[in-house]
């Protein structure tokens, strides 16, 4: 009888005790407490401390294109630290850590007067610790289970959390008194969430060390160069769609989120009640979690994915009609499309994975550090592009953040990026997602002859 090693029997089938997935997912909370001002909140945060929009845009551009040397090179090295008693995956987690703290602190307690060049060296130092996290904590949770539809179940306890710290963070103007064209501006909010993730993030990463199994490698074949590798994963067709796909779209919904506050602000009138429609939304995408693990298990992930980019995208052409001060429709509108909101991180993850196991396949050994790290490097691409698409449009159409009086022409570009401009972005990764190759049944054959090779060899080297 062939013999089945313990890292093939993590790898079954078998259903995943909610504690441990719990324990992955959790720490998705703080990491979301910190992500979420620097995609909402940093702009206006440090346009309230000087900071130009036109200067700010190259800010994000550079900072965000800096790490494209980072992410490949750590998503190899958490690949070969099978050596670290404490884990491939956990051990990069643990050094990444101080470093974030680091770059949150700096970053969120930042004071009026701050240059530009401040503003760009401790962004490129947060985002070295978030790589040094975020990809091998992605990576990890591909690694949890092989099987298809338990791979949605880690992801959508991951954004669970990740949507509980959304949550926090979009409350927090309401529980510190911070808000743009107050005398305090933002800097109470940025001040309250930065302490949160130095406080939360450490004991986070505890707790996955603590009840989170990290699967060691699997050599099945001879080491493959990086140059190798790179073309082996540009060989990947569904890989490479599915990456092309995520990053076109979120460089539409990074033009949308750059704005947002100011979108409700100054565009839609709604002065102190901006956050509720924010709220709203994100209180949607945070129960539609569970609806898009089970319409992705009962349909396809990526069918279910493009109803939800649709609907979204349907609902948010409705905030054209929205009279000024309108409140109450507008939350209506974020309401409807919120419920899509959780779909893109679920099943996008979870179709990630699924491509994953392609290349460990063809490669015939665990690259998920170098993949999550080239779908680390789309995501921070579309963040970079989208920021400063959405700032430059601003700009050109004579936007003011700090003025309580722009122009007809400054509101219309404001509402502009934040409704129109992301549109061709979202419909065009919706036509590369149509037909997707990677389904249930294809899946679960790849992952048989995962399956099986690793036992063969197991079983060669007793």
């Amino acid at each position: 009888m062939t013999a089945v090693s313990p890292a093939s029997e993590s790898l079954a089938a078998s259903r995943l005790k909610p504690r441990m997935l719990a324990a992955y997912g959790q720490i998705a909370l703080p990491l979301a407490i910190a992500d979420l001002p620097l995609v909402i909140y940093l702009t206006a945060f440090y346009a309230d401390l000087g900071v130009g929009l036109q200067a700010m845009a190259w800010v994000l551009l550079i900072a965000r294109l800096a790490d494209f040397l980072i992410d490949p090179a750590i998503g190899m090295a958490s690949d070969r630290s099978g050596a670290w008693s404490i884990g491939r995956r956990k051990g990069w987690v643990v050094l990444g850590v101080p470093v974030m703290m680091l770059g949150t602190y700096m970053l969120f307690f930042a004071v009026p007067g701050v240059s530009a060049g401040y503003m760009l060296g401790w962004l490129v130092v947060f985002y070295l610790g978030w790589t040094m996290v975020q990809i091998p904590y992605g990576a990890w949770g591909a690694e949890i289970s092989g099987d298809y539809h338990e791979r949605t179940r880690v992801t959508g306890w991951r954004t669970f959390f990740a949507f509980i710290g959304i949550l926090i963070a979009t409350l927090a103007p309401v529980i510190t008194g911070g808000e743009p064209g107050k005398p305090g501006g933002l800097t109470p909010v940025m001040n309250g969430l930065g302490m949160w993730v130095i406080i939360l993030l450490p004991l986070s990463a505890l707790l996955i060390w603590r009840f989170v199994p990290d699967r060691q490698p699997r050599h099945a074949g001879a080491e493959l160069s990086w140059l190798a590798g790179m073309k082996l994963a540009a060989k990947n067709g569904p890989f490479m769609r599915i990456l092309i796909a995520t990053t076109i779209g979120r460089i539409g919904a990074a033009i949308n989120s750059t704005v947002i506050i100011w979108f409700f602000v100054f565009a839609l009138g709604l002065g102190v009640s901006a956050g509720l429609p924010v709220l709203v939304y994100l209180l949607a995408a945070v129960f539609g979690v569970p609806v898009w693990v089970a319409l992705g298990n009962r349909f396809s992930k990526h069918n279910a994915l493009i109803v939800a980019v649709l609907s979204s995208l349907a609902a948010f052409a409705f905030l054209l009609i929205v009279p000024q001060g309108n409140v109450g429709l507008a939350c209506v509108i974020m309401l409807l499309a919120g419920l899509g909101g959780g779909a893109a991180a679920t099943l996008g993850l979870s179709i990630a994975g699924d491509v994953i196991d392609l290349d460990e396949l063809r490669a015939r050994r665990s690259r998920a550090g170098l993949l999550v790290a080239f779908w680390n490097m789309g995501s921070k691409f579309a963040d970079a592009i989208g920021g400063f698409l959405a700032l430059m449009i601003l700009s050109y159409f004579g936007f003011d953040a700090k003025s309580l009086s722009n122009t007809p022409d400054a509101i219309w570009g404001l509402t502009l990026t934040y409704i129109l401009v992301p549109w061709p972005f979202f419909l065009a990764s919706v036509v590369l997602l149509w037909k997707f190759p990677i389904t249930r049944e294809r899946q679960a054959r790849i992952r048989r002859l995962v399956e099986r090779r690793a036992a063969r060899a197991t079983a060669a080297a007793e």
